[in-house]
């Protein structure tokens, strides 16, 4: 995206194709290119592209913004080719525009979307040029008036073959490189979008009072959160937004209204399905049309809900509370003002909560997916998450059951509605674990004609407490965003009721987040060398691995590409795994650390991490957990189940294979490492005295005689003091492996404390402080790291400490540490 009139002339975005020389041709060449306005902007005059050639004869594509029209100038005249795009088109999608240059004839040709619009003589130029895009400083054709657009898949044709392609698809930095050469181009205060759709932007955050509720107008592209005293609007235009307030009459909204609007009405309504209620924000007055009345706590908890184009009613599908989860379909007519339950026929559909629901382009069928419930309805028979998918049939009142969606090892749940008709075909919901109140929201889209989904863009934090938490999500068809909600109440107990709102929003259409970098797209010709080097590959893994001693030698799978190594391994380098308490660590390299946060340390000691993308990241890990956990390692099938479970065998396979030589040309900076297939099973291999891992000196320690001893404490100490296992990353393949390391480290470290009560105090402190990185609500961990306080005259920090528990223990299970301090010390 280029920076226009709307900043500084010194921020505005230059794009040089050839920086540091320019580009030539013999003949003919052909440059082609999207481009898309951006909306929104006052200003729109300025030059696209300059086309300079090495005699200094300009072709220019320039923006005239008065008669909204594109024309190409030749030196300094007009060449008589001049044409308009759709306005609404130019702003809203991409259009392809085309030169071909014919050097030889001197003949210009130009083109948008496949479609000619003209052609002009061409002086006679050199077969060199310069490819400037937006603002530029060079020579004579420096100019600072660009039109503010975005522009993608740069492609240079010679005699119809590509010789250059610039997608243009960096996520970040100053250089993007050609696809065929890795020819550079240099970018000056780029902004790169390819971010916008992978990363939500957090975009307002805010408290109300009272129980909020929220819900979309898509007509006019706001966000209405309603509270007990005003009325909050959050206004989304292009690229802007704004958050207004309304104080409004007091309202006492009971936990568990919802709120919607009607596009039909353009009625702002309020809904409490208890009571049977349906109330009126009258915009002109500021006020809600009737109160609401006390109730008890709500029996429709996360209902569905929405207002039917069929017939413009509001029905609501579903929900909890009692204890007991509800199928009901409630129907409320606005023109006969009454309410009834609708009779289903069809499927069964399940009672729940916690689904999402989203309403067919044509509006005759909504389709609900998930939720959490179980089949008779009683919450104390058999609960369970749901993953089916249900279409529900407005006019005949039918429930039909389409598929079950492939299930994951965590359970998950919905936010309330789904994203329809924004893609053809598809469907778009936000998930969340619903076990877990460090939650995260995470974007995924499906199909309604299988049971296939894929995760896109990266995950929302969201604090889920049951029916104390709330998120939904819209689809803006103005803006072409996704916007995502949360809202988070205060305890019922709390005497000041509020509600913490977060707003986020998402590009559409949404990608996933993992940051490929441009790699050369293979020519024809480029297959020979590949596979060239490929068998220098192989040839030198194979002679490295028979070089070695202190290895086995495996074969390499023929069916992967291996890592290369140099035939001479470097010196080893010398590090001490464990350094003894008390003394300053020493700094340990080369490393892998999977305990804390996730780091790789390559042979200077150097901090590489940011070199793995999420997938490699991923990769990397399921290896190295899997070998060292079971000794074993993971099968092909394994890893294609967790990263490509989406893809056929066949594409899951060349996945693997490139994605395993990314991660091992990483590798080769770290030091002797092998990641290799043998019997079956990948495995992460390189001897102890090359390479530091913490989670196979972990392992070993674990497997090691069980005692409770001084000696058999402080290396296992001196590693997890770093933190809880992988702790800022969150898959769910993981889980059940770092409740198992959690487990293991609090019951060996409870042991010793056990066993040594009164024995070195400070030690006692760190062994505790452990133990809070793994649970911090852990009440052992607490009466040693107290005692041990007072017995080392800390009385102060011990009273911190106990203080800092008891908010903790609080805020997370809602009622008071039933311990005082002194019976914690005592």
């Amino acid at each position: 995206m280029f920076s226009s009139h709307e900043v500084v002339q010194e921020k505005r975005t230059s794009l040089d194709l050839s920086p540091d020389d320019s580009l030539c041709f013999k003949k003919e060449f052909e440059l082609s290119f999207d481009i898309r306005f951006i909306p929104g902007r006052s200003i729109y005059f300025g030059y696209v592209v300059r086309l300079i050639s090495s005699n200094n004869q300009n072709i220019d594509l320039i923006y005239n913004q008065p008669l909204r029209t594109f024309k190409v100038i030749i030196g300094e005249s007009f060449s008589g080719i001049s044409f308009t795009v759709d306005s609404a088109w130019l702003h809203k999608d991409w259009s392809r525009f085309s030169f071909i240059c014919d050097l030889e004839n001197h003949i210009l040709h130009f083109s948008v979307n496949g479609k000619t619009i003209g052609t002009s003589p061409l002086p006679a130029t050199e077969k060199c040029f310069k490819f400037l895009w937006g603002a530029n400083d060079y020579q004579k054709f420096k100019t600072r008036d660009i039109p503010p657009m975005r522009i993608r898949d740069i492609k240079i044709l010679e005699k119809g073959a590509e010789k250059y392609f610039w997608p243009l698809d960096e996520t970040s930095g100053d250089i993007a490189y050609d696809r065929v050469g890795r020819h550079p181009a240099k970018i000056k205060n780029p902004v790169w979008i390819k971010p916008k759709y992978q990363k939500w932007e957090m975009v307002s955050s805010f408290s109300l009072n009272g129980y909020g509720a929220v819900t979309y107008d898509p007509k006019h592209d706001k966000v209405y959160v309603a509270g007990s005293d005003s009325l909050a609007i959050w206004a989304l235009r292009m690229d802007q937004h704004t958050l207004d307030w309304i104080s409004t009459n007091h309202q006492e909204f009971i936990l568990g209204h919802q709120a919607i609007y009607d596009t039909f009405r353009d009625k702002l309504y309020d809904i409490f399905v208890d009571k049977k209620m349906i109330l009126t924000f009258d915009m002109g007055r500021r006020q809600w049309d009737i109160p609401m009345p006390y109730s008890p706590i709500t029996e429709y908890w996360h209902a569905n809900k929405f207002i039917a184009p069929y017939d413009t009613c509001l029905y609501t599908i579903g929900g909890y509370g009692q204890l007991r989860y509800r199928n009901y379909v409630h129907r409320y007519s606005f023109s006969l003002h009454r309410w009834d339950t609708v009779h289903t026929s069809g499927d069964y559909f399940p009672p729940r909560y916690l689904s999402a629901l989203g309403l067919s382009p044509d509006g005759r069928s909504a389709y609900v997916v998930g939720g959490y419930g179980s089949q008779t309805g009683d919450q104390m028979l058999d609960p369970r998450n749901y993953y089916d998918l249900y279409q529900y049939d407005i006019g005949q009142s039918s429930f039909k059951k389409l598929f079950t969606l492939r299930t994951l090892t965590t359970p998950f749940t919905f936010s309330n509605s789904l994203v329809i008709g924004a893609r053809p075909g598809a469907w778009y919901g936000l998930i969340h674990a619903n076990d877990s109140y460090n939650s995260n929201l995470q974007l995924v889209e499906g199909s309604f004609t299988d049971s296939s989904y894929q995760t896109e863009g990266d995950p929302i934090p969201y604090s889920f407490h049951d029916v104390q938490s709330y998120a939904d999500l819209y689809y803006s068809p103005l803006s072409n965003k996704l916007i995502a909600v949360t809202m988070l109440y205060s305890k019922e107990e709390t005497k000041e009721k509020s509600t913490q709102v977060k707003i986020y929003t998402l590009n559409f259409p949404p990608e996933k987040t993992e940051v490929v970098q441009a790699q050369p797209v293979a020519s024809a010709g480029s297959y020979f060398w590949r596979a060239f080097l490929f068998m220098i590959t192989i040839g030198a893994a194979v002679f490295w691995f028979f070089s070695r001693k202190k290895v086995p030698v495996v074969p390499p799978d023929p069916s992967a590409p291996e890592a290369t190594s140099n035939p001479q391994p470097p010196a080893k380098p010398q590090f001490e795994t464990l350094p003894p308490s008390g003394s300053s660590e020493k700094t340990i390299h080369p490393a892998v650390y999977l305990f804390g946060p996730f780091q790789v340390l390559d042979k200077e000691g150097n901090d590489i991490t940011r070199l793995f993308t999420p997938l490699l990241k991923e990769l990397l890990l399921i290896i190295i957990t899997y070998t060292f956990r079971n000794g074993r390692g993971i099968s092909s099938e394994g890893l294609n189940e967790i990263l490509w479970h989406d893809k056929s065998e066949k594409d899951a396979k060349n996945n693997r294979s490139v994605n395993l030589a990314k991660l091992k040309v990483i590798l080769e900076k770290v030091g002797n490492i092998v990641i290799n297939k043998e019997s079956g099973y990948w495995q992460f291999q390189t001897p102890e005295e090359d390479l530091y891992v913490d989670f196979r000196k972990y392992t070993s320690l674990l497997q090691a005689p069980r005692d409770s001893t001084r000696a058999d404490i402080r290396p296992l100490v001196s590693i997890i003091k770093r933190g809880a296992l992988l702790s800022q990353t969150e898959y769910s393949w993981l889980d059940d492996i770092k409740s198992e390391v959690s487990n293991a480290v609090i019951d060996r470290c409870q042991e010793y404390m056990r066993a040594h009560p009164l024995n070195e105090p400070e030690f006692i402190i760190e062994i505790a402080n452990c133990i809070f990185c793994f649970d911090p609500l852990n009440e052992d961990a607490l009466n040693y790291k107290c005692k041990s306080l007072i017995l080392l005259r800390r009385h102060a920090l011990a009273n911190n400490t106990y203080l800092k528990f008891i908010k903790e223990y609080k805020d997370i299970y809602g009622t008071d540490f039933g311990k005082t301090f002194q019976e914690v010390i005592a």
